[in-house]
């Protein structure tokens, strides 16, 4: 199912998943990455997560800037990460919304650009965010000297051969939060790069659901 809602004036869609059980339910925001595809990993998660009675959305932020795929000049241009930003900060206030919603249990999932999104809102305390996954992202500057010991309890998952964003990304990440001491747990795949083989796609999911029913 689809719906929309706004920020910024413009109509974004979200894509929704409600498991059938009556509410509220714990949610999970799944920010995609670069290539927009907001629909590929909903319909990945949402069979690890089924026992866990969870709510997913996937939201198309992209849309807040009429954005298909995101290049790398517009993520430096000072105009593209905040609107996304933004986008992400509203579809977290409309979840707190819905009737069918934990309000105090709302996780964030990223994956590639939408790791980077989730962990810059986690320096947000205000987003009172449950949880984050990062699938392949990192926390750039200036989000990487906001983060205190407030950040949410936060899995970090990574290929070791990721060219795309180097694994010294997860690494810093985990660096950041030890240092802050912020429960998180770090897991390198060994031998994938940035797109997951499909057997390490069961492995990082089986880890997702593990974590989210533990920390949501």
């Amino acid at each position: 199912m689809q719906t929309t809602f706004l920020s910024a004036g413009c109509a974004i869609r979200l894509d929704v998943s409600v498991p059938a059980a009556p509410g509220p339910h714990p949610a999970i925001l799944i920010l995609h990455g670069s290539g927009g595809n907001s629909g590929y990993w909903l319909d990945r998660i949402a069979p690890f997560t089924g026992g866990l009675n969870l709510a997913l959305f996937a939201v198309h932020y992209f849309d807040a800037t009429g954005t298909s795929r995101a290049e790398p000049a517009q993520l430096n241009d000072g105009v593209h990460v905040p609107a996304w930003l933004q986008t992400v900060r509203d579809a977290i206030a409309h979840l707190r919304t819905l009737p069918g919603v934990d309000s105090k249990r709302i996780a964030l999932v990223g994956i590639s650009l939408g790791g980077f999104l989730a962990l810059a809102l986690g320096t947000e305390p205000e987003q009172k965010i449950r949880t984050i996954v990062s699938i392949s992202g990192g926390l750039a500057p200036p989000w990487d000297t906001l983060a205190d010991a407030a950040f949410p309890p936060t899995l970090i998952l990574h290929g070791d051969r990721d060219t795309v964003v180097p694994v010294s990304q997860a690494h810093a990440v985990d660096a950041i939060l030890t240092r802050l001491g912020v429960r998180h747990e770090l897991r390198i795949l060994p031998g994938e790069g940035h797109f997951f083989s499909a057997g390490a796609q069961l492995q990082l999911l089986g880890e997702f659901a593990r974590f989210l029913g533990a920390n949501l």
